[in-house]
């Protein structure tokens, strides 16, 4: 982890290609937020056409950094798994259904799980990602304070029964253990908001009893911590004195609150931790695919792909028999992509994952170790296959580590030694 990085990245003149990565991570953001934040004030056609908007911008500004030769490079089996992850996904979206007329075609295939999700990869794989990390990091602590004033029009929402709160700000805290893993370049008071938004969302978790997103937070967080600060853990007393001093504070207010706790909180907790809601989901699947021919398990059943299961909508209250969505990440890939897509995704990330770990960078394995997080998060949910914010995280990541060589010293200044 390098001394004497630039801090404020905004107190200097940032070249054209730096700002057109800053733009393509704000317009990725605007489309990932426009449906909870405009849905109050906009109506769905308006939002859809400004998700078309965001949807195009995206593309030509990735076509500017490609036109000015900022793209980074891929060389070796690095290459060859993107090629067969790029072969894998153009699969899914070639054999979608783009029956039903235009509007339909056109509300579809721009959703979230639609064409833009497969698109998401190969944007944040084609820029320079490593070497403008600084600015990258800026436009994320900016799409994190988005998640306020959507909490603030859902408050009344943040605790439910039926425990889907996680979505209230479309899962924008997630950014904040990427943040915090860098946190030695933010200034104090962007630390403490980070912290803030990232314990807040951690709390309604925990009240939600949300059991999957508690493991995936306190994992993420727990990486962030050590491994963001790995090298002044090692040499500053005070670091390890203020670290020890937290945790004992937190069990402290644990303990000191273990009756209401324990018959509130983390008793529904541990109901929902022994609840079992993947088996019978995955079984249908299996029987399902069992019937099918090859061709279903080697390249999937494309971007509009379905399964036999009886399924009610939970807004239009409609039965079907086909359900197009496996809660279970691996198995929804394989519904969409086949073996061929998971193949691929698994390939970049152990590649990933044997680079950083290579390497004595701090800030670099911790992004792997976030990587194994994201190995064990797969199969609890299917985030990593939507237009979301857990997917922008996985593909900055894999980007940052394929693009790690030795440093130069002709890069832009905001470059980063990770």
């Amino acid at each position: 982890m390098a001394e004497g990085i630039v801090s404020s990245p905004e107190k200097r003149t940032r070249s054209k290609e730096e700002k057109i990565v800053m733009t393509v991570y704000a317009l990725i953001t605007a489309r990932i937020v426009a449906d909870q934040l405009m849905s109050p004030f906009f109506s769905s056609t308006i939002i859809r056409f400004f998700e078309l908007f965001c949807l195009l911008g995206i593309l030509w500004f990735t076509f500017r950094i490609i036109q000015l030769g900022a793209m980074p490079s891929y060389k070796g089996v690095q290459l060859v798994f993107i090629l067969l992850f790029f072969v894998s996904s153009f699969l899914i979206v070639a054999r979608g259904n783009y029956s039903g007329g235009l509007k339909a075609v056109f509300l579809s295939k721009i959703a979230y799980n639609g064409i833009p999700a497969y698109i998401l990869p190969f944007v944040i794989l084609a820029l320079p990602n490593r070497k403008y990390i600084l600015s990258i990091l800026e436009v994320l602590f900016w799409s994190v304070l988005l998640v306020v004033p959507i909490w603030i029009i859902n408050s009344l929402d943040l605790v439910q029964e039926q425990y889907h709160a996680e979505a209230i700000g479309v899962y924008l805290p997630f950014f904040c253990t990427f943040l915090f893993l860098f946190r030695n370049k933010l200034s104090f008071p962007r630390r403490l908001v980070v912290l803030s938004i990232f314990l807040f969302y951690f709390l309604i978790m925990v009240l939600n009893a949300r059991r999957n997103m508690v493991v995936s937070l306190s994992s993420f967080f727990a990486i962030a911590a050590i491994m963001g600060n790995a090298t002044l853990f090692k040499k500053s007393i005070r670091a390890r004195v203020v670290l020890y001093a937290s945790m004992s504070i937190i069990i402290l207010i644990i303990v000191a609150n273990w009756k209401i706790l324990s018959n509130t909180v983390f008793d529904t907790l541990l109901y929902r931790g022994f609840e079992d809601t993947r088996s019978q989901v995955e079984m249908f699947f299996i029987l399902d695919m069992l019937d099918s021919p090859i061709t279903d398990w080697i390249i999937g059943r494309g971007m509009d792909g379905t399964y036999l299961q009886m399924h009610q909508n939970d807004i239009t209250m409609e039965v079907s028999l086909n359900r197009e969505v496996i809660e279970t990440g691996y198995l929804h890939a394989i519904l969409k992509g086949g073996l061929l897509y998971i193949l691929s995704i698994l390939l970049m990330l152990f590649t990933a994952l044997i680079k950083s770990f290579s390497t004595k960078k701090s800030l670099l394995r911790g992004m792997g170790l976030f990587l194994v997080i994201y190995l064990i998060d797969m199969y609890m949910t299917g985030h990593l296959f939507y237009f979301a914010v857990k997917a922008v995280m996985f593909w900055l990541i894999i980007s940052i580590i394929f693009q790690y060589k030795s440093v130069s010293n002709n890069e832009g200044s905001s470059h980063i030694r990770v």
